[in-house]
């Protein structure tokens, strides 16, 4: 269809001439309306009307809705061919005419009618946030969970106190509206902090229609040496926020770089968020432990999900103080413990481990490297005499760093 246009002249019976032509007259032809669904607007468009008598006026817009009469639901000026019709009610049929009508009302032209289906779309319900971990002690990793609506992007944002949030990345993809449900956060100082996260999510046409029905906070692992005797301290903050709350945390351990061979070291109830380690077995090791938290979320159905989801803490190395306990004296031949010049030590890197033992004019007449081994007095064979002996002992302590001790020791015979 396109619109029609029209003239006409006058003929006579009888020998008189034919009347002039007319002017052109074209009909009102409304195109077939669009329907925009982001938008939720029908726009209509018509061609303009000619030769209106006594001036065109404008046109008048009529719909109805699943055939019903026609209403007017506005109005445009003569030189306007176009409208939008807004606000409309999803799954209705409208039908639309235009009118054309000149300045004093007397006159009017009608268009066709055109009918079209409005209709909505699919619209996300929820997002969930699984979890905010620390993922290989390298980065924070964020999973989410949404319905099947289709997406256009994720919005992740961060927070330091819960309260004020930025937005970090923006997750997006307009070709399939199934954006990845997961980020890494690579610029989180997770070693310094704990950090709160939300996810919004835009629908298949742009709009924020959902902020995350819950946050996540991850857990910050932080500890060191006790004021006295061999115990590590570890506190942490609880993580937040799964609906069935947190069932246990376990604790893991390595120590000199070597994880616990029965997996955990500990486990305790989801309502602890501290733990003290006793290493006093491990005092003939280099003394660097390395500690990392996992919480287990409880177990049930949340109303998203009835999978089980963990968070792991940053990983924190707490190294113990290297100590060396030697004797200030030994009776040369005399008995178990006192005839030998044997240091006690704690937390060294025990193959840098190294004894020597001098005479005051600086001749050598001890060395060893074994721990186990100490100077019992003697010399090539025979009893040093009765005196005063300088040891030097080498070492490499739980941070990694070479020290040595020097001192002397009094021989007794």
């Amino acid at each position: 269809m396109a619109p029609q246009w029209y003239r006409i002249y006058a003929t006579s019976a009888s020998s008189l001439p034919d009347s002039p032509w007319s002017d052109t007259l074209r009909t009102l032809f409304l195109e077939q309306p669009f329907f925009d669904i982001c938008a939720n607007t029908v726009q209509l468009q018509w061609n303009s009307y000619l030769n209106m008598v006594n001036t065109l006026g404008g046109y008048r817009v009529f719909a109805s809705e699943n055939g019903g009469s026609f209403a007017q639901i506005g109005q445009t000026a003569a030189d306007v061919t176009q409208f939008a019709h807004t606000n409309l009610s999803a799954g209705t049929l409208y039908a639309y005419k235009i009118q054309a009508f000149n300045q004093d009302g007397t006159r009017t032209s009608t268009s066709c009618q055109r009918t079209i289906m409005s209709r909505t779309y699919p619209k996300p319900e929820f997002v969930y946030l699984k979890y905010a971990t620390v993922e290989d002690n390298d980065h924070i990793k964020i999973a989410w969970l949404t319905d099947d609506a289709p997406i256009s992007k994720y919005n992740v944002l961060r927070s330091l106190d819960g309260a004020a949030y930025d937005t970090i990345s923006r997750i997006s993809d307009l070709t399939t509206y199934a954006p990845s449900q997961f980020y890494n956060d690579t610029s989180a100082d997770f070693n310094s902090r704990s950090y709160y996260y939300k996810i919004n999510v835009c629908d298949s046409c742009g709009f924020t229609r959902q902020v995350a029905v819950n946050f996540a906070q991850t857990i910050f692992l932080s500890g060191g040496p006790a004021l006295s005797g061999f115990v590590n301290e570890l506190q942490w903050n609880p993580y937040q926020e799964w609906p069935l709350g947190v069932e246990k945390y376990e604790i893991y351990r390595k120590v000199d770089g070597a994880p616990n061979p029965a997996g955990a070291l500990a486990t305790v109830p989801g309502s602890q968020s501290d733990y003290q380690d006793n290493v006093a077995g491990f005092s003939d090791f280099k003394g660097q432990f390395s500690y990392y938290v996992k919480a287990i979320e409880n177990v049930g159905d949340n109303g998203y999900e009835s999978t089980v989801d963990n968070s792991i803490s940053n990983e924190i190395i707490i190294s113990r103080e290297s100590r060396i306990l030697v004797p200030n004296a030994i009776i040369a031949g005399g008995t178990p413990p006192d005839d030998e010049f044997k240091p006690v030590v704690q937390f060294i890197e025990q193959e840098e481990y190294q004894l020597i033992i001098f005479n005051k004019w600086g001749q050598q007449l001890f060395a060893s490297r074994e721990i186990s081994e100490g100077w019992n007095g003697t010399f090539n064979g025979e009893w040093v005499p009765a005196d005063t002996y300088v040891y030097l002992i080498k070492y490499k302590d739980a941070t990694g760093a070479l020290a040595e001790k020097r001192g002397t020791v009094t021989v007794i015979r």
